[in-house]
């Protein structure tokens, strides 16, 4: 089925997946969500798949992280967050039997500190000399800045840009030539504006605004994505995100082969090759069709001069580029710190500090450092325990008490994850270049993944099983 729309998946998914009979064999590269998906629906019409994760755990970036914490405290270290409008993600929870809870992102009490000083989004103009505003935007809480320079202008782009499937339309392909910054500065917001909207734009905040897309950022911002209108039709997976990912892994559990990475595919007209490392040595298996679900980041690793690809997806595969996040997570004794659910957006380099366990019960907290673009990538090339010193280092003179309160800590990188190498796209300037491109099969080769989404940006669970569901279509049809 060539040229697949988001409305053709969509509608198809809610009357039932068209029996799957013209593909015997299957090999699925990445258990993350979207491999896990197809995996349980080709393997549910008799498909005999393979799943080659080469990690050791499902989920690819989801990823609770329940060790090394004491008192059953857990948190996410990837993909936190799903919507009432998710609705593939709403559809496998239900199918799976698990539950939802608020998310641990809205109903925060949210602040920042600039300059050392703590500021609430309403009392900007008590500290406008400290933050450098404008006169025109002094008077303006952080909600009135964001509404007077983002929400005003992207409603008067046109009705396309909140159209429930993605049809970019020449207005917004010229959009997607110009930077966040440079729209916003067009506007008339001040840098000191800009820096106290920038926190709400939680998915281009892992590269610069210079080089993000103001296309893909108008329409996350258009959306029920959007963090600075967030509210209770945000939720997470009651007892974490990785219960979704190890259900549908269960699932299919005799199928998923770990510890396998790929590190060569191939095709002919007749059949597709997997190689891949099985310990110390080198294995191929062979199928009618190959699904490659791993992020492109990882997909460079994977030689692919006999997969006849076309030029254009190799240039996408090439070009794509991902977000850099870093997440250090310190096991704090107790709370010590005045807010009930702290979220504290800093300038300082450890980026936004937040109870990362505002809801569980009990008298420790994990505290957590989210860290994005430069300083996120800085931090990468840190030891563990050079990581976590920078964070108590960090902390001590915003929040007194930290190194007193520690006792244990992690972190992750998600540029350094070897088979991942980010943690979600990151649009840039011409990304529409690169959308078809992502999700284009090659003969016998498709394509699944957040990255390869209709919608112009990633970083969600739904994006990627609406990509599985896309992939299965695909296959139905040749």
């Amino acid at each position: 089925m060539q040229g697949l729309t988001q409305h053709d998946v969509r509608s198809t998914f809610d009357n039932g997946l068209p029996s799957q009979n013209t593909i015997d064999t299957a090999i699925i590269v990445g258990a993350g969500l979207a491999g896990l998906a197809a995996a349980y629906e080709l393997a549910k019409q008799g498909t005999r798949v393979t799943v080659l994760e080469a990690g050791a755990r499902p989920g690819g970036r989801i990823w609770t992280y329940r060790h090394p914490f004491a008192d059953g405290l857990r948190t996410e270290a990837g993909g936190m967050t799903v919507t009432a409008q998710c609705h593939y993600a709403m559809h496998y929870l239900r199918e799976m039997q698990l539950e939802t809870e608020p998310s641990d992102l809205v109903d925060t009490d949210f602040s920042y500190l600039r300059n050392g000083v703590r500021i609430r989004p309403d009392q900007l103009g008590d500290h406008a000399e400290t933050l450098g505003l404008q006169p025109h935007e002094r008077h303006l809480t952080v909600a009135d800045l964001n509404a007077h320079y983002v929400t005003k202008f992207n409603e008067n782009i046109g009705p396309e840009l909140t159209a429930p499937t993605w049809t970019p339309t020449p207005d917004l392909l010229a959009l997607d030539q110009i930077s966040v910054r440079r729209t916003l500065e067009d506007r008339g917001a001040s840098a000191a504006a800009i820096s106290l909207i920038e926190p709400l734009f939680l998915e281009m905040r892992g590269g610069e605004l210079e080089s993000a897309s103001t296309m893909a950022w108008a329409r996350y911002e258009s959306g029920h994505r959007a963090f600075s209108t967030a509210d209770a039709g945000w939720y997470k997976v009651k007892g974490g995100a990785d219960l979704l990912a190890r259900a549908l892994a269960d699932k299919v559990k005799d199928r998923v082969l770990y510890r396998k990475p790929v590190v060569r595919i191939t095709q002919t007209e007749q059949e597709a090759q997997v190689t891949f490392l099985d310990r110390d040595r080198l294995q191929t298996l062979t199928a009618d069709r190959v699904v490659v679900t791993a992020p492109f980041s990882s997909v460079r690793r994977i030689n692919l001069s006999m997969a006849s690809l076309s030029a254009a997806k190799h240039a996408t595969i090439r070009r794509l580029r991902y977000s850099s996040v870093l997440r250090i997570f310190l096991q704090m004794r107790k709370k010590f710190w005045p807010e009930e659910r702290l979220m504290l957006s800093t300038d300082t380099p450890i980026g936004t500090v937040r109870d990362g366990t505002p809801r569980l019960p009990g008298p420790r907290k994990i505290l957590e450092c989210w860290l994005t673009g430069w300083p996120a990538q800085a931090a990468a090339d840190m030891s563990e325990e050079e990581r976590i010193n920078f964070a108590l280092t960090e902390l001590e003179p915003i929040m007194p008490g930290a190194r007193a309160n520690f006792e244990l800590g992690t972190s992750i990188a998600w540029d350094n994850e070897p088979y991942i190498a980010g943690a979600y796209i990151l649009p840039e300037l011409g990304h529409h270049e690169l959308m078809a491109h992502t999700r284009t099969p090659e003969g016998r080769i498709h394509f699944a993944g957040e990255h390869t989404a209709f919608e112009p940006n990633g970083g969600s669970m739904n994006y990627a099983l609406e990509s599985s569901i896309r992939v299965l279509l695909e296959l139905s049809s040749r």
